[in-house]
């Protein structure tokens, strides 16, 4: 059976990726996680509402898709040096909340309730930092039209350089993407995959070296507590 909270595992302050997806976590308590944490996947859940984040000014990558998101409101508001952030398969209707992330590079918002462009209004506070939006799969497409969507939001947004997975202006060469990680995250080659793997072995490692697990386990990390969930397998 999945978890249902996050594990209390901010003593482990090594930690730089947590992956608790595909779990049955419905709210994150403030204090619960690393406050060192670059990157943390919590998609495929269900979590209501964006909470318990504020400590983790140093979080990079975010990852909280397939959950029951309505709205984005505050909790992010900390959380500045976030540059991609994955929010697909909600209910979020438009983007409040995002406007003190000037660091935030890519933002995947597909499969949501977006039902006009107006609501993208609030992106103009990502003007120079956002280089990929997501919007497939909501209403607005088919409210607005394809072309009339990419010219409001490119509009919007100068710097874009990638709307729904497509590039905004001509394609580069192959080996420039590949070696590009912004266009990698927008065209489905990083985001929850990449934290995904980089966990793995985080959460098997960190805790040895941490001081909490050595003084525990007399230098091997022998009976120590893991945050992980034995029961399943990532």
């Amino acid at each position: 059976m999945g978890l249902k909270v996050v594990p209390m595992i901010a003593p482990f302050s090594t930690l730089r990726a947590v992956n608790l997806s595909s779990n049955f976590i419905v709210h994150i308590s403030p204090g619960s996680l690393p406050k060192g944490l670059h990157s943390l996947d919590l998609s495929r859940n269900k979590i209501a509402n964006i909470e318990g984040l504020r400590e983790l000014t140093k979080l990079r990558v975010l990852n909280l898709s397939y959950n029951r998101i309505s709205r984005i409101g505050h909790g992010l508001s900390n959380c500045t040096a976030i540059r991609e952030l994955y929010l697909a398969g909600n209910k979020i209707s438009d983007v409040e909340g995002l406007h003190r992330l000037l660091k935030l590079a890519v933002l995947d918002l597909s499969f949501n309730k977006i039902t006009t462009a107006k609501a993208l209004g609030q992106l103009v506070a990502n003007y120079h930092s956002l280089l990929a939006l997501n919007l497939v799969g909501n209403p607005v497409q088919a409210n607005v039209g394809d072309d009339a969507l990419r010219r409001a939001v490119t509009g919007l947004l100068p710097s874009l350089a990638y709307l729904n997975k497509q590039p905004v202006k001509p394609q580069r060469s192959t080996r420039e993407v590949a070696t590009d990680s912004i266009a990698r995250a927008a065209l489905g080659g990083s985001g929850s995959r990449s934290v995904r793997k980089k966990t793995s072995r985080r959460l098997t490692q960190s805790p040895r070296s941490s001081p909490m697990t050595r003084g525990r386990g007399g230098g091997g990390g022998g009976g120590s507590p893991t945050p992980r969930n034995p029961s399943r397998r990532r």
